[in-house]
Parts: structure tokens; sequence; C-alpha cells
């Protein structure tokens, strides 16, 4: 009853802001295909397939994939599967969509960087059989070459050992976790700039400023994890949480942090910090879930590199 009340809001609030639902067309939230002609066993012939403009995709930036676990993408993983593996697609997919999309990047020997898409098809029970790439020739890109043989010489026997120093293991010089309210920063709802409250400006303020002091002091590594709370529909609340660690990235590059610092992401309603009963009262529930709302800012310092 709870999930339904939620979902009959967002509705709601869906038709009443034109900004709001172009947004959710940007992201992802209804569109099933773009692609034709999709067998229920998730074949489709090349003259079918249809890659979606890289303006219209939510992330324009893409990704530099994890190139060992895109060679574990392979027929008849999951979606859930490929969320651990190589992260959400990055066009407009419903949660019951037939294909993903997403923008991924690759060095190239001179430096230089190759844009690539990339797009799975997906049978009728929602697992990964068929696998497509723009332009054809970034599969290349994507594969690990197999390590050269070496050959093993005959051992030599030494009597006098020698001793090895320990390599020092690069530790940071400081570590902090950083957990914002989602409900301090941002109308319900909502995740625009213009959306933040007077408070969540204000907190992003003072967290700029010491992450500002940080990066005095070595390297900084951050990550911006956005996170909701489980009522709802699980795909609207993915991209909700994606949507407002992003923004709060791009609000701390304004008062700024450096951008190459900064990785923003979206954990949807997982790892929640606080556990509630569906037996409380619907304000009840919803108080009671409120940790769980939150944009956590993990940061390491290392030791400038000499």
């Amino acid at each position: 009853m709870i999930k339904n009340t939620r979902m009959t809001q967002i509705a709601k609030s869906i038709v009443l802001s034109s900004t709001f639902a172009g947004m959710l067309l940007s992201v992802g939230c209804v569109t099933k295909t773009v692609s034709h002609n999709i067998s229920s066993s998730g074949q489709v012939q090349a003259s079918d397939i249809v890659f979606p403009d890289l303006d219209d995709a939510w992330e324009k930036d893409g990704l530099f994939p994890n190139r060992e676990n895109l060679n574990k993408v392979r027929a008849g993983v999951s979606k859930d599967q490929l969320y651990q593996m190589i992260g959400r697609p990055h066009f407009s997919e419903s949660q019951h969509a037939r294909e993903w999309d997403y923008i991924l990047k690759f060095y190239q020997a001179d430096d230089s960087v190759k844009v690539c898409q990339y797009k799975i098809i997906f049978d009728k029970d929602y697992h990964a059989q068929e696998f497509y790439w723009k332009p054809a020739d970034c599969a290349q890109y994507a594969k690990i070459e197999a390590p050269v043989p070496v050959t093993i010489p005959t051992p030599i026997i030494i009597h006098q050992t020698q001793q090895v120093e320990p390599q020092p293991v690069h530790q940071p010089i400081m570590s902090e976790r950083i957990n914002l309210s989602a409900d301090a920063l941002f109308a319900f709802n909502k995740w625009q700039t213009q959306d933040m409250t007077h408070q969540g400006q204000q907190s992003l303020d003072q967290l700029a400023a010491k992450l500002r002091e940080y990066q005095k002091q070595g390297d900084s590594r951050i990550i911006i994890t956005g996170y909701t709370d489980r009522l709802g529909d699980a795909m609207y609340n993915l991209n909700l949480s994606q949507l407002r660690a992003q923004t709060v990235r791009e609000y701390l590059i304004m008062r700024g942090v450096e951008p190459a610092s900064m990785v923003a992401s979206g954990a949807g309603e997982s790892n929640p910090v606080k556990s509630c009963s569906d037996s409380l009262g619907r304000q009840a529930l919803i108080d009671c879930l409120q940790p769980n709302r939150r944009v956590q800012v993990d940061v390491n310092v290392y030791e400038h590199s000499r």
C-alpha cells in the first residue's frame, strides 16, 4: 500500500512538471527499445539495430570501463550482473527494456580517446543474448590481450641469499566518509541545482571548502554516491540517486573542487543504513527511512606524487 501511494505521487509529479518529464526521458524511464524486431529469444537482424544519438544520453561523458569486467559480459548474464560489471545504461532504457546502450571510452596507442557505443540485446527474460559496437572496430579495444608466454630459465643455485626489501603500500594520509541528508539537500523527488534547499547549498558550500583544503594537502580521490529509500519503483530510485549524485558533483565543481578528483554514481535503494517495519503508518515509515535517503561522499587523500 505504501509503495502504491508513493508511485501515485511520483506519477503526479511527472505529469505536473514538464522539466521533470523531460529529464526522465533523457535518463531512460520510458523507452523499452529503439531497435526493431527483437525476438523473444533476444535475436535481431543487423539491419534492425538502431543506436541512439549520443546527445540523447543522460551520461553524455560516458565512462572508461573496467576491461576485465567488460570481458566477463557474455550471453546469459542478467541485468543485475551487468549493473555490477559495467554499471547502469547511459540512454533511455526503461525497467523492462529489451536493450541497453552505453558510451564507453578507450585510450588508443597515441593516448587519444576512442569513443564507442555498446549495445546489449536481451531476451524476453531479460538475459543478455547479443552485443553490438558502433563503430564496429571498437570491439578490439575492449579485449584484454593474452599475456605473452614467458620461458622460465633453469634455476641457478646461489649460496648467498639476498634480502628483498618489502615495497611500501601506498596508503592515504587521510580518509573520511561524509553523509549528507538527501531530504536536506533537495526538495521532494527533485535533483537539479535549482531544486536545492538553502540548507543543502550551505552544506555543500562547507563541503567544498573542506575538499579544497584537502586538495592542498595531497591528491584527492572523491567518490560521490547517491542513495534512496526502498519506497517506490527500483529503477526510478536508481535514476533519482544517480541524478542527485551528479548534481552534487557539478555543484562542487562550481565551488572550485577539481573535477578529475570526483566520480559520481547512483546506488538506488541498495545498502540501507536503517531498517523499518512496513507495519508503520505511511508518514512514520517515510520518517523512519530518512537516513537511507542520503548522498555519501568518500574522500581519500594521498601524498602528492613526486
